[in-house]
């Protein structure tokens, strides 16, 4: 969608995000930390209480001064992400890879693409994960679902930042899982964010840290239809500051499982796999657990 065609409010976020794009990096990381800090001083605030309840159901071994502490360093983390973000998309897909220090277990990426099955890599919303899209687009063309959010001028950017790369972007829908299927099973690979709340027809309750909850189906169910190979991938921020590092995973072997309940459990431990390197980078902010089998609403005040 052009600029001129989006409402005056979508514009000037779009305007907002091309200035911190020019910012250097550091500069937006500490300015997404004060941000973050300010956040978590505001503990009786939504986002505040909803990531410390996160903290205490995938974590109840720790005590509440580490709830507190990885609260403050996720919300931290949170803010870092949403300007990091706002770099990459506003800069050419050099820049990001540029960015990217350490790769561990890429022989495990390499060796899937080599392979001629197909590929899917289970991308959790962990770290900052938009770094990571344009150096994977140096070894392949994928293909990438994208449901469009509630703010248009920020998918206008991410639409921008996608169309400098080689990927190749479908809707979350019926006709996008077809395109997504046809791609793996020409061997090709595809990037899916499993970790949010499905809708009705789309998920099937699994432990997720030892909760069970409502997840997505749609990487099970395509790892058992296509005998694709799957991995698991994250880009996750280096604790100096400089740059970022990815990581790649062997997903559980039971991902692509016949049976589909065993599939969605075994995503779900794979990404906790990836998630418990470093909790605090993780999205917390979302309510993952509203939906499941033992808590009627673990987020009610």
């Amino acid at each position: 969608m052009a600029d001129h065609q989006l409402a005056f409010k979508d514009r000037l976020s779009i305007a907002f995000l091309r200035f911190f794009s020019r910012l250097p990096l550091p500069l937006l990381q500490r300015l997404g930390a004060r941000i973050g800090a300010l956040a978590s001083a505001m503990r009786n605030a939504s986002h505040y209480r909803t990531v410390r309840r996160n903290l205490e159901l995938c974590f109840p071994e720790h005590d509440a001064t580490w709830h507190d502490d990885m609260t403050r360093a996720a919300l931290v983390s949170t803010g870092m992400t949403a300007l990091e973000f706002a770099k990459t998309w506003g800069m050419p897909p050099e820049y990001s890879i540029g960015k990217i220090r350490d790769v561990h277990g890429g022989e495990l990426f390499h060796e899937a693409l080599a392979s001629g099955r197909g590929v899917i890599g289970i991308v959790p919303h962990w770290g900052t994960w938009e770094f990571m899209n344009a150096w994977v687009n140096q070894f392949t063309s994928p293909i990438i679902m994208y449901k469009p959010g509630k703010q248009p001028g920020v998918d206008a950017l991410v639409a921008e930042a996608r169309g400098r790369l080689r990927a190749t972007v479908v809707p979350t829908d019926d006709s996008g899982v077809r395109a997504t299927f046809r791609e793996l099973r020409k061997g090709g690979f595809t990037a899916i964010l499993p970790d949010h709340i499905p809708g009705d027809n789309g998920g099937a309750f699994a432990p997720f840290f030892g909760i069970s909850t409502w997840t997505g189906v749609m990487v099970p169910k395509l790892a058992a239809r296509t005998g694709c190979q799957v991995i698991v991938m994250g880009c996750l921020r280096r604790s100096d500051g400089n740059g970022f590092d990815l990581h790649f995973l062997p997903a559980d072997p039971d991902v692509g499982h016949d049976d589909l309940d065993t599939g969605v459990a075994a995503m779900n431990r794979s990404m906790e796999a990836l998630i418990r390197m470093a909790p605090e980078q993780y999205q917390w902010t979302y309510k993952r657990f509203k939906r499941n089998v033992d808590l009627p609403d673990p987020y009610r005040r």
